[in-house]
């Protein structure tokens, strides 16, 4: 039996809105305010990503992701250029004096000052804030740039895709990712798809919920991040307007058979493959756990 149009449409409502725009708000009002302590707190974005930006969040989500993005700097790739270009650029381009550990230095210090000394705690990836009526994980990075095309200092000569940088605490290791691209290409395909996408995420999002509620799965087999990624690379006309049945099954029946092609998928940022060795991306093996135990959700409903 399939999951009743009612369940799916339930599944399918965005969840809580207006306090992840709150806290987002009161960490920039600490960290570009009056007592800030960030070197040219001017030149820092603070926005939101993940599951709350991306409009992909349900009901019972509670770590809101804030990234905190200096432009004071930028990191950068210039391998995609020509020997010539690459010239060009080292001979426009001098390095700055002003290093990651002082921006994150900065910006941890701020939050202290501001949140108080026990509701804020350094993780591996983030900075978390707790104060026991919210929290949030928040991400200090620089901008980081991949050079596609370098004609001069002149910024309208020159095409990069712009994401961001930074680098754990625990191992030192470099994490680079595109969300303003992710959230761009989401925005994107929920206009091709009628706005059926977004809800469809959300609907895979509350099954692995269900499957975890239920032992199923484990919460760390299939990431909410992850399940966002791979749903993007099904085809945009699998998604049925006004047919949340007929979208799931599609979805389901697409990635049962696209299973041996998965290597090829990439995320919905469009500059990375969602598979692969790396501790940001997902393993094919978990992934298929994933959409069997969804496939066995869906064909055993109610049973």
């Amino acid at each position: 039996m399939a999951i009743p149009i009612t369940q799916l449409e339930t599944w399918s409502n965005q969840g809580a809105t207006e306090t992840p725009k709150a806290l987002r708000e009161r960490i920039e009002s600490a960290l570009k305010g009056n007592s800030s302590l960030i070197t040219n707190k001017n030149s820092v974005s603070i926005y939101l990503q993940g599951s709350y930006r991306n409009s992909t969040n349900i009901y019972g989500n509670s770590d809101v992701d804030v990234v905190v993005q200096t432009n004071n700097m930028y990191f950068d790739d210039i391998s995609a250029l020509s020997s010539t270009e690459r010239d060009l650029y080292n001979a426009h381009t001098s390095r700055s004096s002003y290093s990651w550990s002082e921006y994150k230095k900065e910006v941890l210090d701020t939050l202290v000052n501001s949140f108080g000394y026990n509701n804020v705690e350094v993780g591996n990836k983030s900075i978390k804030i707790n104060t026991g009526t919210y929290e949030a994980d928040v991400v200090p990075c620089v901008q980081y740039r991949k050079y596609r095309v370098y004609q001069g200092n002149t910024e309208d000569t020159n095409t990069y895709s712009e994401g961001m940088k930074f680098f754990t605490s625990k191992e030192n290791r470099e994490v680079i990712n595109y969300p303003k691209s992710h959230y761009e290409y989401g925005v994107q395909k929920n206009q091709q798809t009628e706005k059926v996408y977004k809800k469809t995420v959300r609907i895979f999002k509350n099954m692995k919920k269900t499957l975890v509620s239920r032992s199923v799965l484990e919460k760390s087999t299939a990431p909410s991040y992850f399940i966002e990624n791979l749903l993007y690379n099904v085809p945009n006309d699998h998604f049925v307007k006004n047919n949340l049945q007929q979208t799931v099954y599609n979805v389901l029946l697409w990635l049962g058979k696209n299973n041996n092609n998965m290597n090829s998928f990439v995320c919905q940022n469009e500059m990375l493959y969602l598979f692969g060795n790396t501790k940001e991306q997902w393993n094919t093996s978990d992934a298929s756990k994933f959409i069997n135990e969804c496939t066995l959700l869906w064909n055993g409903w109610g049973e």
